[in-house]
């Protein structure tokens, strides 16, 4: 009951807005005005309906967690993953007080007009907008603080909708964190100076022992993070491409509200919305980075361990280890986005700089700023040529069938 409220009241939201396009004269600032709070709705509605859908795979990852949690072996390990499981948490508060920001934000930009009018009344009261433009079937002036109330109650839902699924993927990082690390641990306490006064066919023993422990984590830490990407390695194909998509219009919002139209409201709204996009991009480029690091720091583990003390049966075990270490290993959601730090903040090479320019003269000759902005957010994803070259067909194609 509780998930097809909140899925009514978002899709009903979402048609609210989208109809303005049929009681309303096209322009470019209308749509540019709707969009920008469109995409992000359709973006978060989605995000849930996939958790909805999803509801088996987060349960089998909530049950590989608690078996991961069996294999601990001492109190360092126990100190390990409870470190990562505390990072989760503190984590998941900090993004809890940004959702918290973003909607008081909201909120006080929403009223703005009525405690100005209380604060620095004027001889006429302040003109009284809603943030986020939707059609009501009802007198704006006489019920606006009812409507306001609807808007603030589904920006709230959208809030905990980002923050909850949020969490939840921050929980499943910092698990697969503390797996590596913890794989990380065994093959650096693989050799101790205990173990070499240890009888010969007894030091063999224990060292092949260890060595297999840590392939034993090593490997879990992998199956449980690629059983977490598969899951959600296709829904998150159009999450990536409508999140482009609405950073791409808001990124034009915000510019055109700061130098064309001048309107503070639709600045803040656009500016909000532009750096939720990049802050919820940035940090899932960043967890994404962390696997690779954990991954590497691995490798070098393994190669700077003292391997020539050990005897010939772990020195194979060893060299196996190295192998799988040495792959390059990485998140890999919405199939083509590779997440880490150099997707986010990569700089283009010679031949994309070509193509892209050869693509911004013959594809889009007319709204600039539009196709700036889409460039802008094309690069932070780190798009190949063809994304680039759909994400401005898609503008084309708008501007010729609404604007022309």
């Amino acid at each position: 009951m509780q998930q097809l409220l909140i899925t009514t009241l978002t899709i009903t939201y979402i048609g609210m807005q989208l109809s303005l396009f049929v009681t309303m004269r096209y322009n470019m600032t209308l749509f540019i005005k709707i969009m920008s709070a469109v995409c992000p709705f359709i973006l978060i509605t989605i995000k849930y309906c996939i958790f909805i859908l999803k509801a088996k795979s987060i349960q089998n990852l909530h049950y590989l967690i608690r078996e991961d949690w069996k294999i601990i072996r001492n109190k360092l390990e126990i100190k390990i993953i409870l470190e990562y499981a505390h990072c989760s948490r503190i984590s998941a508060i900090v993004l809890f007080l940004f959702a918290d920001f973003v909607v008081i934000v909201i909120a006080i930009v929403q009223f703005l007009p009525n405690i100005l009018d209380v604060v620095l009344p004027l001889d006429e009261p302040r003109p009284r907008k809603l943030l986020v433009a939707a059609k009501y079937f009802v007198s704006q002036d006489k019920y606006f603080l009812t409507k306001a109330f609807h808007e603030i109650v589904i920006i709230v839902i959208c809030a905990l909708i980002v923050f909850a699924t949020a969490s939840q993927m921050l929980v499943f990082c910092c698990h697969s964190f503390g797996m590596f690390k913890i794989a990380s641990h065994r093959i650096e306490y693989s050799i101790e100076n205990s173990v070499f006064h240890i009888p010969n066919p007894e030091k063999e023993y224990a060292i092949y022992k260890r060595i297999m422990h840590a392939v034993v984590a090593h490997r879990r830490a992998m199956e449980f993070s690629n059983i977490f990407v598969s899951s959600f390695n296709v829904p998150y194909c159009f999450i990536a491409v409508i999140g482009v998509i609405s950073l791409s219009i808001n990124l034009y919002g915000f510019v055109e509200a700061a130098t064309i139209s001048k309107n503070m409201t639709n600045l803040l709204f656009c500016f909000l919305m532009t750096l939720v996009h990049l802050v919820y991009m940035f940090v899932a480029n960043y967890l994404g980075q962390k696997i690779v690091d954990y991954n590497n720091e691995l490798f070098r583990l393994i190669y700077s361990t003292s391997w020539y003390l050990m005897p010939v049966s772990s020195q194979k075990l060893i060299l196996f280890f190295m192998l799988k270490t040495g792959k390059d290993f990485y998140f890999t959601f919405g199939i083509i986005f590779v997440a880490k730090m150099e997707t986010f903040a990569a700089v283009r090479s010679t031949k994309n700089k070509k193509n892209n320019r050869i693509l911004l003269k013959y594809v889009i000759k007319e709204n600039l700023n539009f196709c700036l902005a889409c460039e802008c957010c094309a690069v932070l994803c780190r798009c190949d040529v063809q994304s680039r070259l759909l994400i401005y067909l898609f503008i084309y194609l708008v501007n010729c069938v609404w604007f022309h």
